[in-house]
């Protein structure tokens, strides 16, 4: 028998039960479908991780003390190294607060407050929504200004410009100069929303965070490419600086974004393989059901088949009508699923306000996977069809 005629011969079964067929595919479509929208929506998000870090710079490096390290930066240290290493053009203590009250009338939030100096908006790559940052006359003057972020803005209830306006922060007051342009999320010592924050002069910082040690040094750079030497080099200053207690191990951690970004990209595609594997456990419980279906099928074409072996129908043709019938169905199953994962991927990331990105590696996979599920639970209820004896069958009520 030819595969034309069997391809016939199974499209012609699941027509004679078309109701069966498409609860048989069911799964195959409930699978496939979650698969692409998880692939969507995994693609979509390290897209947007990878975009926001770069936007922060990828030409920064940063140090910070590890845990139980001992090791204590003070502010002149950013100038001082930045002046000793090679390939660094700028530096920056950063002084750091979590859960800072932030006031304005009888409206109050909290915050991420930093202590910055007026080369953060250079070094970051971040422009202004409003007004302006501070100046290095503010920084010298430790001027009570501050520059806000997006969520600082709509917790306090600004609807118009915030320039100008006084908040108080801990207690004390200081002029808003500026409003950053949404940042989103950041890597960094402070991984966190990037728009829940509020800017200070370092010199201001120290009364409202009640601080002079920065828990962090900021390096900007000459040369992206230069940032791994500039890693290098600074771990070895520290380590020279800040000697480890324990062999092996370093005071201080220093890492540029570009690692940061490489460590994100691997743990977010990690997830998206893991989430993909999740979803593909649906599929093999959708090629459980074209199993049972399949079984009953050929217990239901007893008679069927004796009567085509007897009329000089061979094994490999009794499996391959099976065969194409368990795939023609999954196949099927997997081009509803296709079209419905796409528009699921759409929908799913408008309402979890998450980019997804549809590809057609991903629904190819999807195919490819729904179709391979078919052939491979259908080949036992097929290899079952063929082995009838035609005597046997032919008696079968």
């Amino acid at each position: 028998m030819s595969v034309t005629e069997a391809l016939r011969m199974a499209l012609r079964a699941m027509r004679s039960s078309a109701l069966r067929s498409a609860l048989t595919a069911l799964g195959v479509i409930i699978g496939v479908a979650t698969f692409i929208t998880t692939l969507a929506l995994g693609a979509g998000s390290q897209q947007a991780v990878t975009s926001r870090v770069e936007a922060l710079g990828t030409n920064l490096v940063t140090a910070f003390p590890a845990f139980g390290g001992g090791a204590t930066f003070t502010i002149p240290m950013a100038q001082q190294l930045a002046h000793e290493v090679p390939d660094v053009a700028a530096a920056m203590p950063v002084l750091q607060g979590r859960g800072v009250s932030v006031a304005l009338g009888a409206t109050s939030t909290q915050a991420s407050v930093q202590g910055v100096s007026q080369t953060w908006p250079a070094m970051h790559g971040v422009g202004m929504a409003q007004g302006s940052f501070f100046t290095a006359s503010d920084l010298s003057g430790r001027a009570s200004v501050a520059v806000i972020g997006q969520t600082v803005l709509q917790d306090l209830g600004i609807r118009g410009s915030a320039v100008g306006q006084t908040i108080f922060l801990n207690g004390y007051p200081f002029t808003v100069t500026g409003v950053l342009q949404s940042i989103g999320a950041g890597g960094g010592f402070a991984a966190s929303n990037q728009d829940d924050v509020v800017l200070l002069p370092y010199t201001s910082a120290e009364a409202v965070l009640g601080t002079v040690t920065p828990s962090e040094l900021v390096f900007q750079v000459k040369a992206p490419q230069d940032a791994n030497l500039v890693v290098g080099t600074l771990q070895m200053v520290f380590d020279h600086l800040f000697p480890s207690a324990n062999p092996g191990s370093s005071s201080v951690t220093v890492s540029s974004q570009n690692q940061l970004l490489s460590t994100l990209s691997a743990t977010t595609e990690t997830l998206k393989l893991t989430l993909s594997a999740i979803a593909a456990v649906s599929l093999l419980v959708g090629g459980i059901g074209i199993m049972n279906i399949m079984l009953v099928s050929v217990t239901e074409r007893t008679r069927e088949i004796g009567l085509r072996k007897a009329i000089g129908a061979k094994r490999r043709d009794i499996m391959l009508q099976f065969l194409l019938e368990a795939a023609m169905t999954s196949a099927a199953g997997g081009i509803i699923g296709i079209a419905l994962g796409q528009g699921g991927s759409v929908l799913v990331g408008k309402a979890l306000k998450t980019p997804t990105i549809p590809t057609l590696d991903g629904a190819l996979l999807g195919f490819g996977f729904a179709v391979a599920v078919g052939l491979v639970f259908g080949f036992w209820p097929a290899a079952q069809g063929s082995r009838l004896d035609p005597i046997i069958a032919l008696r079968h009520d």
